[in-house]
């Protein structure tokens, strides 16, 4: 399976737009950090995020990742990242998929050089889980090792669904099974952003009577 092929062709080529939530209408945005300490924070939206992706990769035994990564010229940016997730015990198999996009010039953080986001798409055991999260929640924590320092997405794609943790803050979920983004709003109705808490009740709240 040509990994990116297919998120793109699931998700109709806005899995890596920004705002993911607001890029795909009728998702779910759950707010993961509260008060605290730095290490409670954290430990907070880990516990959280845990609970919501439990039942979105229930009874599965894979799941793919996404490594997504800003880079200048340098296309081989992501390497370093490899490092620090098999440090974390997440090894990228050969056959994995891996491409490159450019970034719209305006975006540039320097205006004297092409900027890239460099993808790296692969398929894991679902018992990784706990540690994709981590090591996606660590992005902004640098006391907090193993930190790969990129956006991770996971996705199930068997039940066309994704989930993007952007920060500690919060996490978005999205996709075209309104079956189970209905399950996961009535069952984590708790965690919703409260922000955004009207938009998800005035799609979801139908859905679930």
């Amino acid at each position: 399976m040509k990994l990116h092929f297919e998120i793109e062709r699931i998700f109709e080529g806005k899995a890596f737009a920004r705002p993911l939530f607001y890029s795909c209408p009728g998702g779910l945005r759950f707010q993961l950090s509260e008060s605290g300490a730095v290490l409670e924070q954290f430990l907070t939206a880990f516990l959280k995020a845990k609970e919501i992706c439990s039942d979105i990769f229930l009874n599965d035994t894979t799941l793919v990742a996404c490594l997504r990564v800003h880079s200048g010229s340098n296309k081989f940016a992501h390497r370093p990242r490899i490092q620090a997730l098999r440090s974390a015990g997440i090894n990228i198999p050969s056959e994995c998929s891996v491409w490159s996009e450019k970034i719209d010039p305006q975006q540039w953080f320097s205006e004297g050089e092409p900027e890239f986001w460099i993808n790296v798409a692969f398929e894991a055991p679902a018992t990784l889980l706990q540690t994709f999260l981590w090591c996606a929640l660590t992005k902004d924590f640098a006391e907090i090792q193993p930190n790969p320092k990129c956006a991770v997405y996971l996705f199930n794609l068997n039940k066309q669904i994704m989930v993007f943790p952007y920060d500690d803050r919060g996490m978005d979920v999205v996709g075209p099974n309104k079956d189970l983004l209905a399950e996961l709003y009535r069952q984590h109705h708790e965690y919703l952003l409260g922000y955004d808490r009207q938009t998800m009740e005035a799609t979801f709240e139908r859905a679930i009577r």
